[in-house]
């Protein structure tokens, strides 16, 4: 395996700035909320100058999207740890696991409502939960194919169940948000895919004979 060049010191500045000024766009849009801040307060917060901004970033949406960029990167490192169980309910079950624990430690509600905000605005079209290239539907699907083919999983187009699966899962982070946070996310989010959403994904032999 070819070794990555170390990145060189302009890189790295860059890419220092770049998370600077996500970091505390994100921490202005939680303690203000979205519409309530500034370009300017952010690039005074990160310390960088507006020129700075845009050159990684055309709007405050980006921001937003962004950051959930970031969560299907977390799922690409996870991917080999999730391969790794036996069988595709197993994996399902992993998915879920690390999706709820990612969005509990890293996001929160205001960070989700805000995206959810964002993608329901009809002045903004790059609506990337709807998009089927994320690696969160690549991955989902794929484990599905996995388990129609061994006949755990119910047959159907894998990326059509992928994508309803992940509306159910959205639909409880919405509630989530909705509540302020005050569900737990991780232990009732897990009842909820294990008990909801799961059994209409297992294959019934009975049901499809």
């Amino acid at each position: 395996m070819v070794e990555k060049p170390p990145l060189s010191k302009r890189k790295l500045q860059a890419r220092e700035t770049r998370k600077r000024i996500l970091e505390s766009a994100l921490s202005l849009f939680r303690e203000k909320g979205f519409d309530q801040v500034s370009i300017d307060e952010i690039t005074s917060a990160a310390g960088v100058s507006k020129g700075s901004f845009y050159t990684y970033f055309q709007t405050k949406s980006d921001i937003i999207i962004e950051e959930f960029r970031l969560i299907d990167d977390y799922y690409q490192k996870k991917e080999s740890a999730i391969m790794r169980s036996p069988e595709a309910v197993s994996r399902l079950i992993a998915f879920t696991k690390y999706q709820l624990d990612y969005i509990h430690k890293n996001l929160g509600f205001r960070t989700l409502s805000i995206l959810y905000i964002n993608q329901m605005s009809a002045f903004y079209d790059q609506k990337i939960l709807a998009n089927r290239e994320r690696t969160l539907v690549r991955l989902v699907s794929k484990i599905i194919a996995d388990g129609q083919a061994s006949e755990h999983i119910r047959q159907g187009d894998p990326i059509e169940l992928a994508e309803w699966m992940n509306r159910c899962m959205r639909g409880f982070f919405l509630d989530w948000a909705i509540s302020k946070g005050s569900l737990d996310i991780r232990k009732d989010g897990m009842r909820f895919f294990s008990e909801f959403v799961l059994p209409a994904l297992i294959a019934h032999p009975a049901r499809q004979s």
